[in-house]
């Protein structure tokens, strides 16, 4: 039998454990060993296809926290969708699509980051745990059951003894796949810039009404509206690719060219297996990363006539900010003008270091940013795994002052010290983006109230509650335009939030209440404009708690929160919603026919209305909205075989 220098590497491993054993084992009969032995060669030349048992982190999902619908851990299961197409709630779907949020106003005011990273694009991530470690890869597989064609990079992660991850890319878009379509035929992708003709070659027929429906110059990525609107799936070869054992798979999407929600049934690893408890690291040392983690793998050179460093300061200085970060760090190298101009102060004004997520760590911050971040303003650590409190602290103790935006989603090593240092240091921060650090407690975040110049917040899915949120608001209310509590379950008060918002924020441009616990059908009138019942306001305050009732009355004092809400501000409220341009409400069983239309002829600027599993609309009246109104509108369906694959779209 021929094994590979991997399997008689951990064959000698076993082999030494056999000899440590207790004596009780070692009494035992020759030929136990003898059959241990034989089964774990048996184990490593073992070929398996394995499904997720877990997700270890995550940027964003449709569903909510403690559902099973529409939430990331639905990959973690054998196939249950495909081959069907459609939209399903045992899908994982992330939070958004489509050009719809990059043109939001909350979104536009957070575009501060003005140095071009053209090689980053991705929106969302996914951290998968495979149960056995693969020590030779076959292929990676992607169960794409709806709007497919969003991936954009995939990373395979490498633990040491200490349980210490790094990630190594070993594939990203439009690096060549394959497509497997439902009748198990296998489309090689060399390009996936490539049109339908070079997809579908001559043997291939295309004449089936799913194929003949695609545009002629369709791409296997999204191009808005997306066309290959059939199930599929993305095969990544991994041979020869990985040169450790592993068992973590990243993910990185790109949805802002995709029209709907991308949605995914499942991913499966195929390659030779280790029992887990096998895999043993060649090398304990520990190595302190470099700066070059960042810069890149490769260090090129090129000769050229031109003598840059004899132009005028100013116009070097804008040549230089049309680099992205690795290659202004490639360009300081060359000489000792280029390093003066390359890295002064000026050029890390705007700092965004979520492209670097994987080589962003405390080494990096300690020797290199430090030194040239003391007129920085806008910096983002987004999707950054550990970067430790005294790195921390140092980093925003040399922006001081001077920072105004700060990006911190997705990092899941904050506590509450983080909080206490961005509050410390950062007294003038205007952008602050806290989104899924799910780390964080409801305590952890009160410390956020002593900010008084926030124009923006980003809580998406954390657990901030009224404790920090009412007076925050009431500390910001002369500046606050931008907020975002969706899938916030904590808020306990949600009700109260809203009013104090709309009651005292006179410059509020948007709020995103996403899936928000508590938010009532009487909150709901008191956001379109409508009259509520204050007999219900009173019922509400006496169902909860009674620590809470007398926090709430102890906060309600402090910030003069207004008991009931006027017919000037209902007024106030609904000449808002006339520049409404999006309205999702989807599986909104509550929602009559009348209520929609009154959107309809009010809302004149309306662009988009999802009205998805909406009980008490009926699709004939849909019709007539789309004669009448020209509104583009969705209407999403369970998943299911059809060859009619544009209905779901009007």
């Amino acid at each position: 039998m021929m094994l590979t220098s991997t399997g008689l590497y951990i064959l000698r491993n076993q082999l030494r454990n056999l000899l440590n054993l207790t004596d009780t084992i070692e009494v035992l009969p020759v030929n136990n060993d003898q059959n241990s032995t034989e089964n774990l060669l048996k184990a490593i030349n073992t070929i398996k296809e394995q499904t997720p048992i877990a997700i270890r982190n995550f940027s964003s999902q449709y569903g909510s926290n403690g559902s099973d619908s529409y939430v990331v851990s639905n990959v973690c299961s054998n196939p249950e969708i495909y081959p069907l197409y459609g939209d399903s709630t045992h899908a994982l779907v992330f939070r958004t699509y489509g050009p719809w949020w990059i043109n939001l106003p909350s979104y536009q005011e957070t575009k501060n980051f003005t140095r071009w990273e053209n090689h980053f694009t991705s929106r969302d991530f996914i951290d998968i745990e495979f149960r056995d470690f693969v020590y030779e890869c076959y292929s990676l597989n992607i169960y794409e059951t709806y709007n497919p064609g969003t991936l954009e990079v995939v990373y395979v992660g490498k633990e040491d003894h200490y349980g210490n991850i790094t990630w190594h890319r070993i594939w990203s878009f439009p690096q060549p796949f394959s497509i497997v379509l439902s009748n198990n035929e296998e489309i090689i992708i060399e390009n996936g810039l490539q049109s339908r003709n070079d997809l579908f070659p001559d043997h291939i027929k295309t004449d089936s009404s799913v194929l003949q429906s695609l545009d002629s110059n369709t791409y296997t990525r999204h191009t808005c509206p997306p066309a290959a609107r059939l199930p599929r799936i993305v095969k990544i070869s991994l041979k020869d690719k990985i040169s450790f054992p592993t068992r973590l798979v990243r993910l990185e999407f790109d949805h802002s060219t995709a029209s709907y929600y991308s949605e995914i049934d499942t991913v499966i690893l195929s390659g030779k297996i280790l029992p887990t408890d096998s895999v043993l690291n060649e090398s304990n040392e520990q190595r302190e990363p470099s700066l070059t983690a960042i810069i890149d793998e490769q260090n090129e050179e090129s000769s050229s006539s031109m003598d840059l460093s004899k132009l005028p300061f100013d116009i070097l200085f804008i040549i230089c900010s049309y680099l992205d970060l690795r290659s202004l760090i490639r360009l300081s190298s060359t000489c000792q003008t280029l390093h003066n101009q390359c890295l002064h102060p000026l050029q890390f004004q705007s700092l965004n270091l979520q492209p670097y997520w994987n080589g962003l760590t405390n080494f990096t911050i300690e020797n290199f940013f430090l030194r040239h971040c003391t007129r920085t303003r806008y910096i983002s650590l987004a999707w950054s795994k550990s970067l430790q409190c005294s790195s921390f602290n140092q980093l925003l103790n040399v922006c001081s002052n001077n920072l105004v935006q700060l990006n911190l989603a997705c990092c899941q090593y904050l506590n509450g010290l983080y909080i206490k240092i961005i509050v410390n240091c950062c007294s003038n921060i205007e952008i602050l983006n806290l989104e899924n650090c799910i780390s964080l407690s409801n305590v952890d975040f009160i410390p956020l109230k002593y900010l008084d110049r926030i124009r923006s917040l980003n809580v998406y899915r954390t657990k901030i509650d009224y404790r920090t949120l009412l007076p925050f608001i009431d500390n910001n209310k002369k500046y606050l335009e931008h907020i975002n509590l969706g899938s916030c379950q904590k808020l306990s008060d949600t009700i109260g939030i809203i009013k104090l918002l709309f009651s005292r924020c006179t410059n509020l441009r948007s709020i995103d209440l996403w899936r928000t616990y508590g938010l009532t059908q009487n909150g709901f009138f008191s956001l379109v404009g409508s009259h509520f019942d204050t007999g219900e306001e009173k019922r509400r305050i006496l169902n909860l708690s009674r620590d809470e009732q007398e926090e709430l009355a102890l906060l309600y004092s402090s910030i003069n929160m207004p008991m009931g809400v006027n017919n000037e501000d209902i007024m106030a409220v609904s000449e808002h919603c006339l520049q409404l341009r999006q309205l999702d409400l989807l599986g909104s069983s509550i929602i009559m026919e009348s209520t929609v239309e009154c959107v309809l002829k009010r809302c004149l600027s309306l662009e988009f209305l999802d009205l998805s599993f909406c009980d008490k609309i009926s699709n004939e009246t849909i019709s007539i909205w789309i004669c009448r109104y020209k509104n583009f509108f969705k209407r999403s369906y369970s998943p299911r075989m059809n060859d009619d694959i544009y209905t779901e779209f009007d």
